[in-house]
């Protein structure tokens, strides 16, 4: 059994516990690590789930304005790191949490209810109270204020969840899979979600939510894990390091060679469409473009890799993501856009291969807005043409927005107060030594000023 089963198992117990009525069963999934909400007993988050057209409304408490709305609770994206505020909902610092409803227009059988959280401290568990209602109860109240006890406003009780781990480090990704075991949850219009901070030290303990899925019992597919996937050698990034094609009946891999000697795999066996653009524009880009990149994010000692690959997958959702020197691309979403950001957006993912930044053990975490941020500065202001490079709404944006916007303001900074700003960060972050102090030795003033700063300047332009 590996660690991750291990884990699930004991998390599973321990809710198991505390469930309602004894007919569901609630089952955790948990990594320490990882990019891609891969769990052994718990489905992978779905991008055409009942939730997916669902109204989401927050019933009570206040969101965090440094995170995202409840809309990208069901909004069939995920996280690319473990501390991406804008890609989560999460409640507002020294909050008790809140209550979140999900409108699914009718009412449906309901098969199955999973929630996903991502964070590297304590931010990361579950705590929540679950509750279903298809809306024709006497005296229904569909927007329940705390302390109103649902169930005596038209509500049933399905399950309370806990996934805080005891004794050991709280972070990490989750993912909680709410099921009857003998049949389906109930019909349901409505569901409700109570939910308690995982943490009430420091004011700083509301889980980061990545994503609700509601699985309808008439939709195609089994999507319940009712026993563990097979053993994938710890699962998260270590699922993508496998050898040979991804389908050894489509074409075979191909291998190209920078002028430094690098070597990139492309494996595209499983959209043979994909072969002309692959070969013809994202391997010359790529063969150019890596050698740049390492250029650019040097540090003392250290070697970017070598070898890595490029691989294409029907069963990746999103975009594209990094996982050590793999690089994994959706076909659907590459498929519809090979003529606009397609390259671009693996030229984004070379910049994570030639990071590397887990390396650095035992010192400081490093922003995930900033990682996020630095890659899209290579990206939007180095590799793409002038013509395409984003223009941030100044009423909207804010320094840690991550992407393409904190790409923006790396870019004021380092063409207004120094150049090698990008170098000092990069070797910073590499080596777990990244504090905030570096932006005010290298500019003469802190990061919020230059964020105000930046802030100014997009209002005056």
């Amino acid at each position: 059994m590996n660690r991750n089963v291990w884990i699930g198992v004991l998390a599973a117990l321990s809710v198991a516990a505390v469930n309602a009525g004894g007919e569901v069963a609630t089952t955790v999934g948990r990594n320490a690590s990882g990019a891609n909400f891969t769990f052994d007993a718990v489905p992978v988050p779905s991008k055409s789930d009942a939730a997916s057209k669902a109204k989401v409304t927050l019933v009570d408490g206040t969101r965090d304005r440094t995170g995202g709305d409840v809309t990208v609770l069901t909004d069939g994206l995920i996280p690319r790191v473990d501390d991406q505020p804008r890609a989560n909902f999460f409640f507002a610092q020294g909050g008790d949490g809140g209550r979140i409803l999900l409108d699914l227009g009718e009412a449906i059988d309901v098969k199955q209810v999973n929630t996903y959280s991502w964070h590297p401290a304590a931010r990361g568990p579950q705590v929540y109270t679950f509750y279903g209602s298809d809306g024709t109860a006497a005296g229904f109240d569909a927007q329940p204020k705390r302390p109103a006890d649902p169930e005596k406003a038209g509500w049933k009780k399905l399950a309370s969840v806990d996934t805080r781990p005891q004794g050991r480090e709280p972070g990490g990704q989750f993912g909680v899979a709410v099921a009857d075991p003998a049949g389906n949850l109930g019909k349901f219009r409505y569901l409700l979600f109570d939910v308690s901070p995982a943490d009430k030290q420091g004011g700083m303990g509301n889980t980061f939510f990545s994503e609700i899925d509601v699985i309808d019992a008439a939709a195609k597919g089994e999507l319940v894990a009712a026993t563990p996937a097979p053993e994938r050698g710890g699962g998260g990034r270590a699922m993508w390091e496998s050898s040979g094609p991804v389908d050894p009946n489509g074409p075979p891999p191909t291998v190209a060679k920078t002028g430094a000697g690098d070597e990139i795999t492309f494996d595209y066996s499983q959209a043979p469409e994909l072969k002309d653009w692959v070969e013809n524009t994202l391997k010359p880009t790529c063969v150019k473009w890596y050698p740049i990149i390492v250029g650019m994010l040097p540090s003392d000692g250290y070697q970017a890799p070598k070898k890595f690959s490029v691989v294409f997958r029907n069963d990746y959702r999103g975009v594209a993501a990094t996982g050590g020197t793999r690089v994994v691309c959706a076909i659907d979403w590459f498929s519809r856009n090979l003529k606009g950001e397609a390259a671009g957006a693996v030229v984004h993912e070379l910049v994570h291969v030639v990071q590397q930044y887990r390396g650095a053990r035992g010192g400081n975490r490093n922003p995930g807005w900033l990682v996020e941020g630095l890659a899209d500065w290579i990206r939007w202001f180095n590799y793409e043409p002038e013509s395409a490079r984003p223009h941030p709404r100044p009423d909207r944006a804010n320094y840690n927005d991550s992407y393409r916007t904190t790409g923006h303001f790396l870019d004021y900074v380092v063409k207004k107060y120094d150049k090698d700003l990008i170098r000092k960060l990069n070797s910073a972050m590499r080596e777990g030594k990244y504090t905030d102090q570096i932006w005010k030795d290298a500019t003469g003033k802190t990061l919020e000023e230059l964020g105000q700063e930046w802030k100014q300047s997009l209002t005056a332009k």
